[in-house]
Formats: C-alpha cells, sequence, structure tokens
C-alpha cells in the first residue's frame, strides 16, 4: 500500500474517485445538420464502453457529471457513479454562454466539494461555435482553482464555425489540441476516445502514486474519418 492511500474499515485502501464532466453546447446551432441528434447518440454509445473501463480499474470509483449550456449554464445530470448513469437527451436552442458554464464547472471543483486526493478530474468541452458571453474570465476562474488547474481537459470542436482559437483555451495538454469533429463518425470516436482510453490511461498512469497532477501521458486521438466527394450542401458534413 503506497503512502498515499487511506485506508478504510477493515484495514482495505479505500478507492479513489475520478470524476468525468461533459459540459455540451445545446445552442440553437447545435440542431443544424442534426449535430445534437449525434451527439445524444454518441454519448449513450460510448457509456457501455465507459462502464467497461470502470470496472477495468477496480482501485477507482468512476463518476459522471453532464452540464448543459445555452442561453444558461445547468446541470444536466447530478453526480452519479458510472454503473447508474443514465442519459437523458438534450435539445438545441438559444445562445452559447461557454464563459457561465467555466464558472458553474469552477463551482463544482471547489476543494470543499472535491475534496484533496482524487484523481484529477477529466473535463469534456464540446461545443460548435463561438461563446455569447465572457469566455476568458471563465477560463481564468477555472484556472485559478487548484482542480481546475489540475484537471485534464480536452475540447471537441463540432463543426466547421466552432471557435478553434477559443477552445484550445480550455485543453490542458497542448499537445492536444481541440479536436474537429466534422462529421457524426467523428464525434463518436472523440467521445469514446475521451471518455474511455483517456480515462483508462490516466488511472493507470496514477494508481497507488497518490498523484494529482496533469502531467500524464495522454494516448493519441483517433484520426479523423475520411469524407471524400462531398461539397458544402451534404448534411453529413458539418
Amino acid at each position: 500500500m503506497s503512502n498515499g492511500d487511506f485506508v478504510g474499515i477493515g484495514g482495505a485502501p479505500s478507492k479513489r474517485n475520478l470524476k468525468i464532466y461533459w459540459l455540451v453546447d445545446v445552442s440553437g446551432s447545435m440542431a443544424d445538420g442534426g449535430k445534437i441528434t449525434e451527439l445524444n447518440r454518441a454519448i449513450r454509445v460510448c457509456i457501455p464502453e465507459l462502464v467497461t473501463a470502470a470496472e477495468d480499474n477496480v482501485e477507482i470509483a468512476t463518476f459522471v457529471r453532464a452540464m448543459k449550456f445555452s442561453n444558461e449554464a445547468t446541470w444536466h445530470t447530478g453526480e452519479t457513479k458510472i454503473a447508474d448513469f443514465k442519459w437523458n437527451d438534450l435539445s438545441a436552442y438559444g445562445l452559447t454562454s461557454t464563459g457561465a458554464a467555466l464558472r458553474l464547472l469552477a463551482e463544482e471543483l471547489d476543494i470543499e466539494k472535491m475534496g484533496k486526493r482524487n484523481l484529477p478530474p477529466v473535463c469534456i468541452l464540446i461545443s460548435d461555435g463561438d461563446a455569447t458571453d465572457d469566455y476568458d474570465a471563465g477560463i481564468s476562474e477555472l484556472l485559478s482553482i487548484p482542480w481546475g488547474k489540475k484537471s485534464v481537459r480536452i475540447a471537441i470542436a463540432i463543426g466547421s464555425e466552432a471557435n478553434i482559437e477559443q477552445l484550445a483555451k480550455f485543453c490542458s495538454h497542448k499537445e492536444i489540441p481541440p479536436l474537429l469533429a466534422q462529421n457524426a463518425a467523428d464525434l463518436v470516436n472523440y467521445i469514446k476516445w475521451v471518455s474511455t482510453s483517456v480515462t483508462r490511461g490516466m488511472t493507470n498512469s496514477q494508481i497507488g502514486g497518490g498523484s494529482s497532477d496533469t502531467n500524464v501521458q495522454l494516448p493519441p486521438p483517433p484520426a479523423p474519418t475520411v469524407v471524400t466527394n462531398v461539397d458544402d450542401s451534404d448534411p453529413d458534413v458539418w
């Protein structure tokens, strides 16, 4: 047993918590080209694999929570053990309050709620456009708190209208810039990758070490899907 382990009842090491947060843009533009429909499908598809990834790490208790943001940012689900997690489909409407989403995440990552010994949380920001509020203020607030700064942060850009420069400010690992999903297959692959491969790799590298740093080797993301012979009117390309 490492020096970082807590001891539970009967002398057994207590589990460390891994918390995964999905921050999902549900602004009106997400209705275009069926993006919100495909996003709902992508998350449902990845849940069984995320359950399997969690079962492979018996030393870790994995929790998931989802946020939606449009005119405002609100929690779409409570914090739930991955084995019990259910997805309710989202609808698209309104503006893109990404700054508010980042501030709401910062509140959730407060040390009083997170504790001191969890694994770095994995935060996944998914958006198809520009923030319509103060994005930079949200980033500053998130990075001003310890767990915000230590979190593993991945951004998925949906379609060519997404603001890559804004989303890049969110990313914790600069060698992995925002992942651009230009079709439904890309979206499924990226959400599955960050929700399973990233969390599996991160927990394997930190189990027993007591580390809470983001200095963790992330696996390379999947290559984008090759789409040929399409034009701007193709509904399957965003």
